[in-house]
């Protein structure tokens, strides 16, 4: 196993459980609202629930490949074939998110989610190149950004709960 990722073993246990805690949780809160996320008028919030959740999994998915024995190489071969995989359902759920309409709240937050998504796809990959080409700064670009994309997770968990309530209120 790479020296680099057993040094980083502690970091990567909290990450893989704070991710799987916070993808709980998510699941909580969509069953609470599973009749406004069913409303077809509610596609948009439907694509931002669908980019939390592949957010947390992508966290997830990373601590557990982290943790993996292999040498850095394989590792950051693995995070671009991460980070690429899911770019695709992503970019889906954005294209389906930001054509959706009728919903009566600002679209310029759901615009904001989607564009800093994709900022911290690109800058993932960026640090998955790195971290391929056995640079250590690239571990700590993509730390930071797993722990970005967890944080920026809470923050449309947040967003989305409130939403929903406003546009459908809690399942009966």
């Amino acid at each position: 196993m790479s020296e680099e990722l057993v040094l980083w073993h502690d970091f990567n246990v909290a990450l893989v459980t704070a991710a799987a805690g916070l993808l709980g949780l998510l699941f909580v809160a969509l069953s609470i609202h599973i009749r406004a996320l069913n409303d077809q008028r509610n596609a948009e919030l439907r694509s931002v629930a669908r980019t939390v959740f592949l957010g947390y999994v992508v966290a997830l998915a990373f601590g557990f490949l982290a943790l993996l024995p292999q040498s850095l190489t394989a590792f950051g071969a693995e995070l671009i074939g991460l980070n690429v995989a899911a770019l695709l359902p992503f970019a889906a759920a954005a294209r389906s998110g930001l054509r959706a309409t009728g919903v009566g709240y600002d679209r310029r937050v759901t615009m904001g989610q989607f564009a800093a998504g994709f900022v911290l796809i690109a800058i993932s990959l960026t640090g998955a190149i790195g971290v391929t080409a056995g640079e250590t700064w690239a571990i700590y670009l993509s730390a930071a950004i797993a722990i970005l994309s967890l944080v920026w997770g809470v923050f449309n968990t947040w967003e989305l709960i409130f939403r929903m309530q406003r546009v459908g209120g809690p399942a009966d």
